[in-house]
């Protein structure tokens, strides 16, 4: 539904209009803020079972299976499907769409079973491939039409946008994750610490932690049905209000000629950047670090070390304090990044996340919780520090081709969360951390970042 007058939507749709609007500069930020506000419900209800998915699925480790066929399919559509969406359908109701194919998703874990889920996990991985390239296009076009009606341009709004929308849309894991602790063990916050030991006995069969691999006998035990039935059923009353918000508060804008010849253009440049840049190449080491650690948190630490080990109630408890430690983190960063170079910082992300992965290598069932507790604050931090300088430092370098190295480092990204999710079929959990110890030494020895920056 469209509660613009005509002139106003003409104006958020015309390019040849270069008069001062108010109404339209409202409508501008009216459409910012709905926007935001549905990334944020829709990504708190799918990071919120994402995150619980190796544990909730882990029989013949379906979960897993869904997580890497989504992102198959994440890589498959970024590039391509989001720019003849663009074309022929604008940006209100592919929106819509992919928002609705989520929901779906969401469903399909009432009652997991392998043709259903995995069906779903294509279409989430074709919505999110479409979401996070519109969520660019999108922010851009109302950058353009505010400043297109504004007295005198403002080169930092696109920067302000941009802000306001992370702003809302960090919060999606303090939401989904505290949704799923409480309904998975409603004591969690009274107790706190102590909720991370309430169902150690459940997992007497299993050893935990680092020798775990995938199989029969790793599988972790599921809550009982009506728990998962009332879990899945917030989240998909808030992917569905999310939905709605956009159906019925997002006004139905078209890219204009720009947009389009943007888009299409970023495409061929993201190819020529992957295959012709030195420095893409120089960063890759970096993306394929974080997009290991990303789902060895994601996937083996959650359910080897959290759920075998505390009861899969404690992974949403753990997720909201890495949450947020990561929000708290971001207000101070900025003063940080003007005493510290962000190679530097970089370095002493891929250094301490060594050090927590070799120290989780002589973790035994029965530690002490607290450096869990712990874990989470500093996973936190670094996690703030990583997207802040890995940002950075591509804008420093490609700052004249911003669009296509971001949309190159979001392929490059899913090509390495597609192959660590595979790793994680196929290997043991000590297999896998040791292959990412190899890599942080290949990212701290031959990845010349400085040489990069300068």
């Amino acid at each position: 539904m469209d509660l613009l007058k005509p002139s106003e939507t003409n104006a958020l749709n015309n390019d040849s209009e270069n008069v001062c609007d108010p109404k339209v500069k409202r409508s501008c930020l009216k459409n910012l803020i709905v926007f935001s506000i549905a990334y944020l419900l829709q990504f708190s209800a799918a990071n919120g079972l994402s995150n619980l998915q190796s544990s909730l699925n882990s029989k013949e480790n379906l979960g897993v299976t869904s997580l890497l066929v989504s992102s198959v399919f994440f890589t498959l559509t970024c590039l391509f499907v989001p720019n003849i969406m663009l074309q022929f359908a604008g940006f209100k109701w592919p929106l819509i769409i992919c928002n609705a194919l989520v929901s779906c998703y969401i469903c399909a874990n009432f009652n997991a079973n392998f043709i259903g889920l995995i069906s779903a996990s294509v279409l989430l991985g074709i919505a999110l491939g479409t979401l996070w390239t519109y969520q660019g296009s999108f922010i851009a076009h109302l950058t353009h039409v505010y400043n297109r009606n504004s007295a005198s341009k403002n080169p930092n709004l696109l920067v302000k946008f941009f802000g306001f929308f992370f702003i809302l849309f960090q919060l999606n894991q303090l939401i989904g994750n505290f949704i799923s602790s409480m309904v998975l063990n409603p004591q969690s916050i009274e107790k706190f610490a102590s909720s991370f030991s309430a169902e150690r006995n459940h997992s007497v069969n299993l050893t935990c932690g680092k020798n775990e691999c995938p199989g029969p006998s790793s599988v972790i035990p599921r809550p009982d049905d009506q728990k998962v039935f009332i879990l899945c059923s917030i989240y998909l009353g808030i992917s569905l209000t999310a939905v709605f918000s956009l159906i019925f508060f997002l006004d139905n804008i078209k890219p204009d000629q720009d947009d389009l010849d943007k888009v299409s253009k970023t495409v061929k440049e993201t190819f020529k950047l992957l295959f012709t840049s030195l420095e893409k190449l120089l960063i890759l080491p970096i993306l394929g670090f974080y997009a290991l650690i990303v789902t060895f948190f994601c996937v083996e630490f959650s359910r080897f070390f959290i759920a075998c080990a505390y009861g899969i109630h404690s992974i949403g408890l753990w997720f909201v304090i890495m949450g947020i430690s990561s929000s708290i983190f971001s207000i101070i960063m900025g003063h940080v990044t003007k005493y510290i170079r962000k190679t530097n910082m970089l370095m002493i992300v891929v250094v301490l996340k060594c050090a927590s992965i070799i120290y989780l290598l002589y973790w035994e069932k029965g530690s002490s919780v607290y450096f869990i507790i712990l874990l989470a604050v500093i996973i936190g931090c670094l996690d703030t520090i990583y997207a802040t300088c890995i940002n950075a430092i591509i804008g420093d370098v490609f700052h004249d081709k911003l669009s296509s190295a971001y949309a190159a480092n979001r392929f490059c990204m899913s090509l390495f969360f597609l192959l660590s999710y595979s790793l994680s079929e196929v290997f043991c959990v000590y297999e896998k951390m040791y292959r990412t110890i190899s890599l942080i030494c290949i990212t701290i020895f031959k990845n010349r970042l400085d040489k990069v920056e300068e």
